[in-house]
């Protein structure tokens, strides 16, 4: 069996514990968001009709923008398509750069697969209602649909290729703080590493959360006949932003964790400050959504518009606190619960409104 035989082997095995885990979670939220899951499967393809009826260039700059999306599921599952203990390996095997580049696209494409089946989807579906809006634009919306594959296909596989560049293990080298005063070390241990250490992955991930949440409330107050739907947006990208942020926070300060345990601090400092630092986008936002919500030219309905802006605050800090039960089973309590939280959020969010 070649290299590439087992990687591809090892991550289709890791994708497919991934799938394992969530798909019945996600079949539950679909449920309970009912006919709002069967609209939504027009979303994907979307962007490709739009890129067409659009001129040369700010056509080619949506495609861009629809490959990016499987860009970034392709990064998001880099552990399981290229595992840092594998490059170890990689680097003592006598592997041509051709055999490399082919077993990258294997598994990227072995990734990008359900995404793939999503858009193949969403594009049939309009292709069988054939609203008068579409007329002459199926062939270049087909043509789109391969370029943002084979463009994301590419995406990936380049992505990969940086994350075997040297130097990108981040690892803490070690610090020594002097005594100073608590404010000052924390400053030090948390504000410093986001801008120029080893959490600089961290920072830009609480960056990125930050402006999707305000994206959202703007587009809210500007579009009040689509609120619902941005609001829904809102609770996906709070909850996802402080879970991702939550996992990179646990990666990237453990070692400053390590070198802080000669200093003052509480014993559960490190467990609160990564956690806060992980809502701190959710924290900031949540009283522009207060003002938004009791400003703007709607009325809330009298229990679940309160209720709403309550799981705005509540859902992403429970998601981050309550602990799971230890053992073999902590994460599919914890996705279970990402899940139900999320899922109630939106049920909320999409009836906060009088009719």
């Amino acid at each position: 069996m070649t290299p590439a035989h087992m990687r591809l082997r090892y991550s289709a095995a890791a994708l497919w514990a991934l799938a394992r885990r969530w798909g019945a979670f996600v079949l539950v939220l679909a449920a309970l968001l009912g006919q709002y899951a069967g609209q939504a499967i027009g979303w994907p393809a979307l962007p490709l009709f739009w890129a067409v009826s659009l001129p040369l260039w700010p056509g080619i700059a949506v495609v861009v923008a629809h490959a990016l999306v499987a860009t970034m599921l392709s990064w998001a599952l880099r552990d399981a398509l290229l595992p840092r203990h594998w490059l170890e390996a990689e680097r003592a095997l006598p592997q041509p750069r051709a055999a490399v580049y082919r077993a990258d696209a294997a598994v990227v494409a072995l990734a990008q697969a359900p995404l793939l089946l999503l858009h193949a989807l969403s594009w049939l579906s309009w292709r069988l209602h054939q609203p008068a809006w579409m007329h002459g634009l199926w062939l270049g919306s087909a043509v789109a649909f391969a370029a943002s594959l084979l463009l994301g296909l590419a995406l990936g596989v380049l992505l990969l290729r940086w994350r075997r560049q040297p130097g990108r293990a981040r690892w803490m080298r070690g610090t020594q703080i002097a005594s100073a005063s608590r404010p000052r070390v924390w400053a030090a241990l948390l504000l410093m590493p986001l801008w120029r250490g080893p959490a600089r992955p961290l920072g830009l991930w609480l960056l990125a959360v930050a402006t999707g949440l305000l994206i959202c409330l703007q587009q809210a107050w500007h579009a009040p006949e689509h609120l619902r739907w941005w609001l829904a947006g809102y609770a996906f990208v709070a909850l996802l932003g402080s879970s991702r942020a939550l996992a990179l926070a646990e990666r990237d300060l453990q070692g400053l964790v390590d070198a802080s345990l000669p200093l003052p601090l509480p014993a559960r400092a490190w467990h609160h400050a990564r956690r806060m630092l992980a809502l701190a986008p959710v924290l900031l936002c949540w009283p522009l959504l207060l003002l938004m919500m009791l400003a703007g030219p709607w009325q809330l309905a009298p229990l679940a518009g309160p209720l709403s802006l309550l799981a705005a605050l509540l859902a992403p800090v429970l998601a981050l606190y309550l602990p799971a039960d230890p053992g073999r089973k902590g994460d599919e309590i914890r996705a279970a619960r990402w899940l139900l939280f999320l899922a109630v959020w939106i049920v909320l969010v999409t009836e906060c409104l009088k009719a």
